[in-house]
């Protein structure tokens, strides 16, 4: 196993341990990026200048040199969705309601969006509570994503992209007036520095689609075709949307197969199938025929293990 990570608290010591286990991937033929934000990660919403491009490159040459070795190939990015407010593990300000912030524009949203809850504590009920709808990238961030990939292309460095599914999933335009529809990388794609219009995605080196979200971005609810979000994708023999975990039989363990033995007594953590591809299951989910509605997680009699035993849970 190679500890490729950096220990920030002995830097001195760190940085030629770090240096000499990226030199080592390196020598495997690996290609190393730095990879930008992530969710709830801060991101550009005004246009940069050619100064900020060339800042931007700099900084990346000055960092790739002291911390890196100049064993770092390019930067990767992670641009999705942010907010201006608190969020952190249990308390966070940021969220999302399709009726609310489906319907306003990228800049908009960017402005701020805001909307307020009732407490609904017990007795002494405190103020409402104040959330702001999530920001998404708006043109001028893919302005910003654009020439720093250029820019960087130019000095001899790798780009990528890891958009969100909502930020890449079709080639048709956006015609909707409020331009509310995402598809942010692909129709904010082409930009022009120095006078040469440059296609984002012709650009850059590669890019990982994130086909995994949960988050639609109110798009489920602002097209007309109620089976746009349904799973209803073409299913293979070893991957099913519904997972069998006891089809090999009660010798053979399943994919997520843990059994306990507390109190004496043994019960399994996983229910005998459930859902591992595109269909949610739970209260007010998309089912298979575009109405919204429940759908069991489990089937009958199988809920999710509870701690103790079987004689505490029969």
């Amino acid at each position: 196993m190679l500890p490729y990570g950096f220990d920030g608290k002995d830097p001195k010591e760190a940085v030629p341990r770090f240096v000499a286990n990226l030199t080592r991937l390196k020598q495997e033929g690996i290609t190393i990026t730095l990879t930008l934000a992530s969710w709830c990660t801060y991101f550009p919403v005004k246009e940069w200048s050619v100064n900020e491009f060339t800042e931007f490159v700099d900084y990346f040459k000055t960092l790739r040199q002291e911390y890196f070795g100049n064993q770092l190939d390019g930067i990767d990015f992670d641009w999705e969705g942010y907010c201006n407010e608190v969020c952190l593990h249990e308390v966070c300000a940021c969220d999302w309601d399709d009726e609310i912030c489906g319907s306003h524009t990228p800049d908009e949203l960017v402005e701020g969006v805001y909307w307020y809850v009732d407490d609904t504590s017990p007795d002494p009920k405190g103020p409402p509570f104040r959330f702001m709808c999530w920001m998404m990238p708006n043109k001028a961030t893919l302005q910003v994503l654009g020439g720093i990939t250029y820019y960087m292309k130019k000095a001899g460095f790798v780009a990528t992209l890891v958009p969100m599914s909502t930020e890449a999933y079709t080639g048709e335009p956006d015609t909707s007036a409020k331009q509310n529809m995402k598809n942010e990388y692909i129709k904010w794609r082409h930009n022009t520095y120095e006078g040469t219009d440059f296609d984002l995605l012709e650009g850059t080196d590669g890019m990982l689609l994130q086909w995994y979200s949960g988050f639609d971005g109110s798009l489920c609810s602002l097209v007309d075709d109620p089976h746009a979000c349904t799973c209803d994708n073409i299913e293979v023999p070893d991957y099913p949307n519904w997972f069998n975990n006891t089809a090999g039989g009660p010798e053979v363990a399943g994919l997520l197969y843990v059994y306990l033995m507390p109190d004496g007594a043994g019960t399994n953590v996983f229910p005998s199938e459930w859902p591992v591809r595109c269909q949610s299951c739970g209260p007010d989910v998309i089912l298979p025929n575009g109405t919204i509605g429940d759908l069991k997680c489990y089937p009958d009699g199988e809920d999710y293990m509870l701690p103790g035993s079987r004689q505490k849970y029969p």
